[in-house]
């Protein structure tokens, strides 16, 4: 392959890397609008809209169950599809829309007006983590989930001390999901980035990835976390974590260059 052949295929693999950038960031601001006009009218509704209210509620306890189903049923035609070679993108994207519209149903049926709250800022949140996923290292993804978990760790984590069954979940999630990581990172070290599945090797981080930041994200979010739990919600640890991201943003935007 000469070199025009080469800058080609880049300029192809950046123009399908920038659509799927731009799909992202337009149906996270119409996800978005869509929860702001339901926090108006589900949240903050006024005297004459409580009936409308309360009849959304009844709508959402359906939707908490009719989505998922879609999504399985959309699921299983990705499956079937990819077998066949046929209509993968649309059956994969409609399946995407599906689970992502599911998560929110369920949310807001069982969180009720603090899960609605959490949507529109988890959505944001969410559509930042697939730019980075996208335009960064692999690694700076990891890292950004992990801290994005620890963020949300702040906030559910205090609950630990009134004995919530929702704080002492996701304390236990957090930390299996923070000593896995490290046990994957430190596989993945050893053998250049790459993990075996299936018998098969697997490139999961490129060779010359910065193993000493991963494991630092982990230990930091593993401190905010306990600190979140002894001391509560502290903006402090807020500003650790948002600090700590804005400094891997910056290492790693200066590896891309």
């Amino acid at each position: 392959m000469n070199k025009k052949e080469q800058q080609a295929q880049r300029a192809k693999q950046e123009d399908v890397v920038l659509n799927k950038v731009l799909w992202w960031i337009v149906g996270s601001v119409i996800l978005e609008a869509l929860l702001l006009l339901l926090n108006r009218v589900y949240v903050n509704y006024t005297a004459s809209e409580i009936e409308f209210a309360y009849s959304l509620r009844g709508v959402f306890k359906v939707l908490a169950i009719v989505l998922p189903i879609c999504f399985v049923v959309l699921a299983g035609l990705w499956l079937a599809a990819r077998k066949s070679g046929k209509l993968v993108k649309l059956t994969g994207v409609l399946a995407l829309i599906a689970l992502i519209l599911a998560v929110c149903a369920v949310i807001v049926r069982i969180f009720d007006v603090s899960g609605v709250r959490f949507l529109y800022i988890a959505v944001p949140v969410v559509a930042v983590l697939a730019l980075i996923y996208y335009l960064y290292q692999r690694e700076f993804f990891v890292s950004a989930v992990f801290c994005a978990l620890g963020l949300l760790g702040i906030k559910l984590l205090p609950r630990v001390r009134g004995a919530s069954l929702v704080g002492y979940a996701y304390a236990v999630a957090l930390a299996v999901l923070l000593v896995a990581a490290v046990v994957l990172f430190r596989m993945m070290q050893k053998s250049q980035g790459k993990l075996t599945v299936k018998g098969a090797p697997v490139q999961v981080f490129p060779k010359g990835a910065n193993y000493a930041l991963l494991y630092v994200t982990c230990a930091l979010v593993a401190v905010v976390a306990i600190a979140a739990v002894m001391m509560g919600a502290l903006t402090l640890l807020y500003g650790v974590l948002v600090a700590w991201l804005l400094i891997l943003a910056v290492y790693y935007t200066v590896r891309l260059m």
